[in-house]
């Protein structure tokens, strides 16, 4: 025995511990079966009845609505009841089915930031995350629900729009339709498995991050190329061809624009692409289903909860901050570091002033953004009344997107505790950064764009409308009472808290609306009543300030 020891000492070798393999430890069990075998023997005939109820909703909702219009649609196809548009409807095709079908993938890749084609309700997340399964085995459901979920959603839009085409006299409805849903199909698959890439990956999520200001601007220039050509502005065609051939969204274009007898000479070509980049998406997706992160499993089950709960609750600012918290902090960027490092003003009575602007500075595409919306605005007003509408609506955006710590302070009083004033006065001062930044960049721009007139409506709507915004931040949370508990609302209780949480933007936008139109006198009147209603809503968000704090 002792011989043997001191052979197995000199060799270097050590005999294996019982328990443990002789290269390492032993690999924990594999209980994939025996927990889908429980799962299976829990849920029994109650996910069948489940299935089969939601199954049978679908099919009469589906049946009842989309399905009369689309027997309709498919009745009148051939006698061509809108051969008048038929020239319209040519001209806008290449731009507008690219944007469209672009529009799609970026949506759903966006959506994969917080919640992601693969989200386990959080019970059966927190389950999987603590027994020795294959994790993916229980995953791959869920990416194939939302896959067939996009597909049937695809596939049916697919066969409205080659309705549509058909009874324009484009084309007949059996090229088109086999062109539509080929197209529509492929669109929906890359869709979801290019989520499911990003949910993954936190390396893609960051890319998406980072191209989103682009990726907004080619879908905002894609979708004016497609208003101009239905107005009958001139078609660059070299752009056309640029658009179809730039990616999957104008792969899916090609045959669409061949079926309708539009010119796509290589659209065979382009379908072929399609279908390869469809196949390879599908086989990145279900590779990588089963290495998505256990905390980005739970971080999207409780987003998809607050999700849920802030839409019952009628508050879309839970519904924003679910969201956010799911999407994670994504770092700070160089503009953000230099604008921690800023000195703070000695006087307390600044000291909101100065966080307003470091937290601007600190938030480059949120304040490019508003001012973004400002210019619209101000490019829009004084153009006719629709335009005047849009104008405020656009307007008001630019307001909100500017008042995000008004928001954070509203959603946690605690926040402002640093301070000896009374918060209600901290509120009111979250205005002043806001307007003293629209104000100075809008005045030049309102000069440039639209003279006199939008420089009056500029010095009016800006005071109304951050006002309004404030309303908006310091909104106290909505009784459930008022929600569901009253028999005299009729089930109407999360509609009217909808209103009433919308009371001060809806306010502050139909005084910008009633604001155009005048110069001279009536531009000076219009002016005082804009900032009388912005006194009074900066005297209702200072009520409803108190009112976040009064014990």
């Amino acid at each position: 025995m002792s011989g043997a020891s001191g052979m197995s000492g000199a060799s270097g070798t050590t005999a294996p511990v019982a328990g443990e393999r002789a290269d390492g430890p032993r690999p924990a069990p594999d209980r994939t079966a025996e927990v889908r075998a429980w799962l299976r023997a829990r849920r029994g005939a109650e996910t069948r009845r489940r299935f089969v109820s939601r199954l049978y909703t679908a099919v009469v909702l589906l049946g009842g609505w989309y399905g009369l219009f689309l027997a309709g649609l498919l009745a009148e196809s051939g006698q061509r009841p809108f051969a008048v548009h038929a020239a319209v409807t040519e001209a806008v095709l290449p731009a507008g089915l690219t944007t469209a079908a672009a529009l799609v993938v970026w949506a759903t890749v966006r959506d994969a930031l917080w919640r992601g084609p693969v989200t386990p309700p959080a019970p059966v997340v927190d389950l999987l995350l603590t027994l020795p399964v294959r994790r993916r085995t229980f995953l791959l459901p869920w990416f194939w629900l939302s896959a067939g979920i996009w597909s049937t959603a695809g596939l049916l839009l697919g066969l409205v729009g080659a309705g549509l085409l058909a009874a324009t006299g484009l084309g007949d409805l059996g090229p088109l339709a086999a062109a539509c849903l080929g197209g529509a199909l492929c669109v929906a698959l890359l869709a979801v498995s290019a989520a499911a890439v990003v949910q993954r990956s936190r390396r893609a999520a960051d890319a998406v991050h980072r191209v989103t200001p682009w990726a907004v601007a080619a879908l905002l220039l894609g979708g004016a190329q497609a208003v101009a050509a239905a107005r009958g502005g001139g078609r660059a065609r070299w752009l056309e061809t640029a658009e179809l051939w730039s990616g999957p969204w104008g792969w899916a274009a090609q045959p669409v624009l061949a079926a309708a007898g539009g010119t796509a000479p290589g659209w065979p070509v382009a379908a072929l692409l399609l279908a390869a980049a469809t196949a390879a998406a599908l086989w990145a997706a279900l590779r990588c289903v089963g290495g998505i992160p256990g905390e980005t499993l739970r971080a999207r089950a409780r987003a998809a909860d607050g999700v849920l709960a802030g839409i019952l609750a009628a508050d879309a600012r839970v519904v924003r901050l679910a969201t956010a918290r799911a999407r994670g902090d994504r770092g700070r960027g160089r503009l953000a570091r230099w604008a921690g490092r800023l000195a703070a003003p000695g006087s307390p009575r600044l000291l909101v002033l100065w966080r307003d602007a470091v937290s601007l500075a600190a938030a480059p595409r949120r304040t490019g953004t508003a001012l973004l919306l400002l210019l619209l605005a101000l490019a829009a007003a004084e153009r006719g009344p629709l335009a005047t509408v849009a104008a405020a609506l656009l307007a008001y955006g630019a307001a909100a997107r500017l008042l995000e710590p008004a928001r954070l302070d509203g959603d946690d009083p605690r926040r402002a505790a640093w301070s000896p004033r009374p918060f209600q006065r901290i509120a009111v001062a979250h205005a002043v950064v806001p307007v003293a930044v629209l104000t100075a960049v809008g005045t030049p721009a309102a000069v440039v764009l639209g003279g006199g007139p939008a420089l009056w409506w500029l010095l009016g709507a800006v005071p109304v409308l951050v006002a309004a915004g404030l309303v908006g931040a310091c909104r106290p949370a909505t009784p459930a009472a008022r929600l569901y508990g009253s028999p005299a609302l009729a089930g109407a209780g999360p509609m009217l808290a909808l209103l009433w949480n919308a009371a001060g933007p809806v306010a502050g936008v139909l005084t910008a609306t009633a604001a155009a139109g005048g110069t001279g006198g009536t531009g000076a009147v219009r002016l005082l009543v804009c900032w009388a209603v912005a006194a009074a809503l900066l005297l209702w968000a200072r009520r409803r300030a108190r009112a976040l704090v009064r014990p």
